[in-house]
C-alpha cells in the first residue's frame, strides 16, 4: 500500500497511529449543496458563509455542487440552465458535479451552458460514446493552506435511462456513463489524484443511498478504498453525517443536504485530520454575499419579465406542498392533481390520465396564475404521449406505485377518468372504475379491455416503476405537458379556474386497512 494510501485510510478511521499528513493549525471547511433545482436563495448565503469563514481566518472555506442545478423551476426553463450558471460563477464553485437533470434540455446544451463553469466540472463517468477519455476532468485539486484536497465527481448511470432523450438521438447513441465502470473509474481517479499529492480525497456523488435500476453511494464505497467522504445528491435526503465502510473495511464519512437549499451541508476537516459533518437549516444562516445578491435579482428580473404572462385567474390556492414541506401529491389526491390530469385527458380526448405525484411540487397561490407559475410546476420539457394500456396492467401498476403509503410513493397515480381505493396496510387497490363517456357514468375495471391513457414521456423510462414502458403507442406529439395545462387553463369560462379545483374530487380514497 503507498503513502498516500496509508493516509487516507488513518483519517477515515481516526487514527493518527499510522501517521497524518503534515499537521496545520486550521481546519478546512467544505460548504455544499446538491439539487437546488433552480432555487436561487441559497446562493447568496452559500458565499457568504464562505466569505465568513475565511474572513475570520479560523479556518480555510470552499464551496462544492453535487449536481441538479440546471433545471426545476422558471428560471432553468427559460434560459436553458444559463442564468442558474451565471449566479454559480458569482458564487465562484470549487468543484461542481453533474446531476442527471443537466441533461434535461439535451447533452449538447448542457456542455454548451457549463462552459463558462468547465474548469471547476468534475465527473469521473460521462464519456462522449465511444472515446476513452472522460469530458470533464475526473478530479480537481484544491489547496487549502498546507493540505491538497482532491474533489472527484460521479453521475448516476441512473440518468442513461431517466434522460434517455439526451442519450440517444434516433436509436445512436451519442454519450455513455459507464455504468458497470463507475467503481473502477472512480478508484483509478483516487490513485491518481493520490499520486498527485492530495491529502485528503472527497467524492461529489449524485448517486443518492438508493436506486431501483442503478449503482448507489453506498455500493460505490463497498466496492473502492481511498475515499475519505462523500457528498452525495440525487435522491434529496438529508444525511446529517453518516458511516460505511470501503472495500478495506474503513469508515467513509457520507453526508447529503436535501434539496432545493433546505440546507447548506458542511463538511470539516480538522486540524488534526478527523472528518466531521452537519447541515445548516438555510434560514438559520445569517451572512449573505452582496455581490451573489446582485446577481440573483439581476436573474429575477430576466425571469420575470419574460415569465409575466397571466394564464388564468383562481380565487383559491391549489395546495400541493404542506407547511411542513410534505409532498402531498405523493401519498393523496390534490386538486392540483385533478387539475393536470384534467388537462392531459382533455387534450387526447382520453379514456384516463395518469400523473406521477412527486412531479406535482408547487403551491399555487390565489390569484393571478402566470407563466411563471406553470414552469416552476412543470419545469421539465417533458411531452405528451398517449399509449394504450390494459385493465389487468393498469390495476398492476396502481398497486405497485401506491406501495410506498403511508410514508408515500413519488409514483402515486394523480388520475382523471379513473377512481380507486387504496388499502395502504394490506397494500391493495380496490373499487377500481373508469369513466365511461357513453352512459356519463363510471365502470368497474375491465382487466381484458385497451384503455387510452393520457399521461406524459416519463412513463417511458422508469415512471411509474417502468411498468407501462412497453405498451403500445397510440400517439406521440412534440407538445410538453406543460403545453397541454396552459391549453387547459387558458380555455376556462371567463378565465377563472373552475371551483371544482378547490378541493380533490373524491377520485383515490386512502384507507388504512
Amino acid at each position: 500500500m503507498s503513502i498516500a494510501c496509508i493516509l487516507f485510510c488513518s483519517c477515515s478511521n481516526d487514527d493518527n497511529s499510522s501517521g497524518w499528513p503534515e499537521k496545520q493549525d486550521k481546519s478546512i471547511v467544505i460548504l455544499f449543496e446538491s439539487d437546488s433545482h433552480c432555487e436561487l436563495s441559497g446562493y447568496p448565503k452559500l458565499a457568504g458563509l464562505r466569505d465568513a469563514i475565511n474572513q475570520s481566518d479560523t479556518a480555510w472555506a470552499g464551496v462544492v455542487c453535487c449536481g441538479d442545478f440546471i433545471q426545476g423551476g422558471a428560471v432553468g426553463s427559460v434560459s436553458k440552465g444559463r442564468y442558474i450558471v451565471d449566479v454559480m460563477q458569482a458564487v465562484g464553485y470549487d468543484a461542481v458535479t453533474l446531476g442527471n437533470h443537466e441533461f434535461e434540455f439535451g447533452g449538447e446544451n448542457m456542455m454548451t451552458q457549463l462552459e463558462p463553469l468547465k474548469p471547476s466540472v468534475v465527473c469521473a463517468n460521462f464519456f462522449m460514446y465511444g472515446e476513452t477519455v472522460p469530458y470533464y476532468q475526473p478530479y480537481i485539486i484544491r489547496s487549502y493552506g498546507n493540505q491538497r484536497v482532491a474533489f472527484i465527481g460521479v453521475l448516476t448511470p441512473e440518468a442513461i435511462v431517466t434522460q434517455k432523450f439526451a442519450f440517444y438521438d434516433d436509436g445512436r447513441q451519442l454519450y455513455d456513463l459507464r455504468g458497470d465502470q463507475v467503481p473502477a473509474l472512480v478508484q483509478q481517479a483516487v490513485d491518481n489524484a493520490q499520486g498527485e499529492g492530495a491529502d485528503y480525497v472527497v467524492l461529489l456523488s449524485h448517486m443518492g443511498e438508493k436506486s431501483d435500476i442503478a449503482l448507489t453511494s453506498h455500493d460505490l464505497i463497498k466496492a473502492t478504498h481511498g475515499i475519505d467522504a462523500v457528498l452525495d445528491g440525487h435522491t434529496h435526503t438529508s444525511v446529517t453525517h453518516e458511516w460505511v465502510n470501503n472495500s478495506e473495511g474503513r469508515p467513509v464519512l457520507v453526508s447529503q443536504s436535501g434539496n432545493k437549499f433546505k440546507h447548506i451541508g458542511k463538511l470539516v476537516i480538522n486540524s488534526d485530520g478527523v472528518l466531521s459533518s452537519t447541515l445548516l437549516p438555510l434560514d438559520d444562516i445569517a451572512e449573505t454575499s452582496a455581490s451573489v445578491t446582485k446577481a440573483v435579482e439581476t436573474v429575477q428580473e430576466q425571469v420575470a419579465g419574460q415569465t409575466a404572462k397571466v394564464i388564468c385567474h383562481s380565487d383559491f390556492p391549489l395546495i400541493s406542498i404542506s407547511e411542513q414541506n410534505v409532498p402531498l401529491s405523493t401519498t393523496c389526491e390534490t386538486a392540483i392533481g385533478d387539475l393536470v390530469t384534467d388537462a392531459y385527458r382533455e387534450f387526447f380526448d382520453a379514456d384516463i390520465a395518469l400523473q406521477t405525484g412527486a412531479s406535482l411540487s408547487y403551491n399555487f397561490a390565489a390569484g393571478d396564475i402566470r407563466m411563471q407559475d406553470l414552469i416552476n410546476l412543470m419545469p421539465f420539457e417533458d411531452q405528451m404521449f398517449l399509449i394504450e394500456v390494459r385493465g389487468d396492467l393498469l390495476l398492476e401498476t396502481l398497486v405497485r406505485c401506491t406501495k410506498g403509503l403511508p410514508e408515500g410513493d413519488k409514483y402515486f397515480p394523480q388520475c382523471a377518468g379513473l377512481k380507486y381505493t387504496v388499502h395502504q396496510q394490506s397494500n391493495t387497490v380496490t373499487d377500481v372504475e373508469v369513466f365511461d363517456r357513453k352512459s356519463g357514468n363510471y365502470l368497474p375495471l375491465n382487466p381484458e379491455k385497451n384503455y387510452n391513457v393520457s399521461l406524459s414521456v416519463f412513463y417511458s423510462s422508469i415512471g411509474f416503476y417502468g411498468m407501462l414502458k412497453d405498451c403500445k403507442v397510440i400517439k406521440s406529439v412534440s407538445t410538453t405537458t406543460r403545453d397541454a395545462l396552459e391549453q387547459y387553463l387558458t380555455g376556462m369560462p371567463d378565465g377563472q379556474l373552475d371551483n371544482r379545483y378547490k378541493a380533490p374530487q373524491g377520485r383515490i380514497m386512502v384507507v388504512d386497512d
